[in-house]
């Protein structure tokens, strides 16, 4: 039986289906006995699920990244002091 270090070590492949067949049942014999496994894999499938549309919303406009660097400029001036 697997252990559950095998299982978070395998979950990706388990989540793309990139498991033998006999890997597979073995991965789910595990996840019907063992519940923090099964709760394990699920938050990562939902991570995965939710990082692309994370990543859609927090992206900046030209606008807001050149304010953010400007900014980020004029604090650098003003720790390093006049030279």
């Amino acid at each position: 039986m697997l252990s559950c270090r095998d299982i978070a070590a395998k979950a990706s492949d388990h989540l793309d289906r990139k498991l033998t067949f006999s890997q597979s049942v073995s991965y789910g014999f595990h996840l019907l006995m063992c519940g923090y496994c099964r709760e394990f894999v699920r938050h990562l499938r939902t991570t995965i699920e939710l990082a692309p549309h994370l990543a859609e919303q927090n992206q900046l406009g030209d606008d807001e990244a050149a304010r953010i660097a400007q900014r980020a400029l004029e604090q650098t001036e003003d720790t390093q002091g006049p030279q």
